[in-house]
């Protein structure tokens, strides 16, 4: 065997990312478990530059290019010329077998390892001398760059057997660009999503259909977001890392101009020496701001039976997926919806631990977790086989794996979500999630667009997109009349009406439209240009024609709401809102004149709206601090519309 001498020297962070940087132009892989739950997932990192090696997988083989002068030394030893003799493309010919063989002919080193990215078809990597074509590329390289669990980094320097000589990180060449270099990005047509908004719902539908008709106890689907960029990759990659650390952080430069990351919550595999966990993530709910926005967004999640039950069938899967690999009896579950808060949402993790049996290594479990039940669906086979009908676009990159291994087994596998796939300047993002038969097809496409979030903000076009929301085409007044009877709120309404740029002390004819709040005499009130809010809309909608029922009063609770398509701004993602009220409405058709702009979990609705007299009424508090700000941007919503002139005619 081969025993690379390995240098090791302390690593600034200044050349660390002057090392990242270069992965927008040359080809290499950082893969970092940058955050997760303490105990869980072990925080450590790999920035893999100038590669030696490029190891090309195929369905029927691999190739392999050697990308420096360290690489044609290695290729030209003794045992790598062997293996490179045997490692050829054709029927029968398995990939993973001849990257077994690669790592086999080192010493065991943790340093001296293997580290790529496989897409989401490298689940046929199981078939040797299949016809699925390019399944991925791993790179070895002699300079790497590892962050330990304190934080501190390393730079790695490895050599031929022979004389050490001092090891110095590497620097950009002045030379031309070498084979390592991303090509030139091809030029390509203006880029569309999958699907309008609304119609992945209507797919959730059909799917749904299928779970309830074919041998499915789970399936998983996803859509592809297009947008055309101007940030450089490896730019949005650190505004990412910075704004969104998570389990599984990636960049990988493929050689070819493609370039791929993410900030997935999923690490999929950790295996250290016989030992191997398996991490799945089930569960997705938006993280409201503040400590009591948090709690929120936990409570929500743990008691959401539908995502506990995909959790389940998850963990149930991998077991079956990981069995065959393990010491029988070995495979426990150590840890059951462990909740972990990342930037912008929060998630349930189980934890499944086992031990390999003697023959079996990570490469099998690879393999044997590719295409995982969290993106395919159980079983496996037959979820291929409806994700194939029913989605509109090959998955690409979703749901594959960027993998690192070592040539003394440990290794590291994380699945391919959250992630941008950049070429040509366009970002190409994918999202989904796991549906079981009670799924709900507006809460999968809320959620599928919520996933979004944090890559397009990565790449800086969260601007133009809060202004769609904040401003939807409806100039927000100068001024409110507020008519304040008692409320026992009217201060922070108040507070809440100046902190929007609003003036209050106008006279009701002075002032666009009035904003009613406690226990108001309507007679007393225009019948046109009104928001009413609480008890106060309550009052409004029973004058108006509605039932409204005495009920247990409820005050400091928290409905989850979601818009409808009548309102004129829409929340991409269900939000928080603080109920104080006296009664309640009774549940039946909307009355002629009347549209609901949202509603609550059991679909009642909690914000109603005239427009024949510009009337909304919003049955939560939005100026209440646990109210989420979703909830203030449909009362901006529901000023600009009370204020507009009457339609005539």
């Amino acid at each position: 065997m081969i025993g690379l001498r390995v240098q090791r020297s302390a690593a600034t962070l200044a050349q660390v990312d002057a090392a990242l940087a270069r992965l927008d132009t040359q080809a290499g892989i950082y893969f970092g478990v940058d955050a997760g739950i303490a105990g869980l997932h072990p925080l450590q990192a790999t920035l893999l530059v100038e590669p030696a090696l490029a190891l090309r997988l195929y369905g029927d083989g691999l190739e392999v290019e050697a990308l420096s002068g360290f690489g044609q030394a290695l290729l030209a030893l003794p045992g790598l010329a062997r293996w490179r003799a045997q490692a050829v493309r054709g029927p029968r010919v398995s990939g993973i077998t001849a990257l077994r063989a690669f790592l086999a002919c080192f010493d065991p080193s943790a340093d001296v390892l293997l580290l790529g990215a496989l897409p989401f078809a490298a689940h046929r990597l199981a078939e040797p001398g299949n016809d699925a074509g390019a399944l991925g590329v791993l790179f070895f390289g002699q300079h790497l760059f590892r962050r330990d669990g304190t934080g501190a980094w390393q730079h790695i320097a490895l050599s031929l057997p022979g004389p050490m000589l001092p090891a110095s990180p590497p620097t950009a060449s002045p030379t031309a660009p070498s084979a390592s270099q991303a090509a030139p990005d091809p030029v390509v047509t203006e880029p569309r999503d999958d699907f309008p908004v609304g119609a992945y719902a209507d797919m959730v539908r059909r799917a749904l259909d299928c779970l309830r008709e074919r041998p499915l106890v789970s399936l998983t689907l996803s859509q592809s977001y297009r947008r055309r960029v101007q940030l450089p990759a490896v730019t949005a990659f650190g505004r990412l890392r910075e704004a969104n650390p998570a389990p599984a952080s990636f960049f990988v430069n493929d050689g070819s101009g493609l370039r791929l990351f993410g900030a997935s919550p999923d690490l999929q595999l950790v295996v250290t020496g016989r030992n191997i966990q398996t991490l799945p993530v089930c569960g997705t709910v938006a993280r409201r701001p503040g400590a009591i926005g948090e709690a929120q967004s936990l409570r929500e999640l743990l008691n959401e039976e539908v995502d506990a039950a995909s959790l389940a069938v998850c963990t149930d899967a991998l077991r079956n997926d990981l069995a065959p690999l393990c010491e029988p009896g070995s495979l426990r579950l150590l840890d059951r919806r462990r909740p972990m808060s990342l930037a912008t949402v929060v998630h349930a993790v189980d934890r499944l631990e086992g031990r390999l049996r003697d023959g079996a290594d990570a490469w099998d479990a690879i393999v044997a977790t590719a295409a995982p039940v969290m993106v395919t669906g159980t079983p496996r086979a037959e979820a291929l086989r409806a994700i194939g009908e029913l989605e509109a676009s090959p998955r690409g990159w979703y749901g594959g794996l960027v993998v690192q291994v070592a040539s003394n087994g440990d290794a590291l596998a994380g699945t391919i979500l959250r992630a941008a796939a950049v070429r040509g300047g366009v970002a190409e993002v994918r999202t989904g999630g796991d549906l079981m038969a009670d799924s709900s097809p507006e809460r999968e496409e809320q959620e599928s667009r919520l996933k979004t979030l944090s890559l397009w903000r990565a790449f800086g076009l969260e601007s133009a997109a809060a202004r769609a929301a904040a401003q939807p085409g409806i100039a927000l007044p100068a001024a409110v009349h507020l008519v304040d009877a008692g409320d026992p709120f009217g201060n922070a309404m108040r507070d809440c009406l100046l902190g929007l740029g609003l003036g209050l002390d106008f006279a009701p004819q002075q002032a666009p439209c009035c904003l009613l709040v406690g226990a108001v005499d309507l007679a007393a009130c225009p019948e046109q240009h009104l928001v009413a809010v609480g008890d106060a809309a309550l009052r409004l909608l029973g004058a108006s024609g509605w039932t409204v029922l005495p009920d247990r009063p409820e005050h400091g609770r928290t409905l989850l709401c979601t818009t409808t398509a009548a309102a004129p701004w829409r929340s991409d993602s269900p939000f928080a809102a603080a109920r104080y009220a006296s009664g309640a409405l009774q549940a039946g058709d909307l009355p002629a004149g009347w549209q609901a702009w949202a509603l609550d979990e059991q679909a009642q609705p909690v914000a109603l709206a005239h427009a024949g007299r510009r009337v909304v009424c919003l049955l939560f508090r939005p100026d209440s601090l646990l109210s989420s700000p979703q909830a203030l941007q449909l009362l901006r919503a529901a000023l600009a519309f009370a204020a507009q002139p009457l339609a005539i005619g």
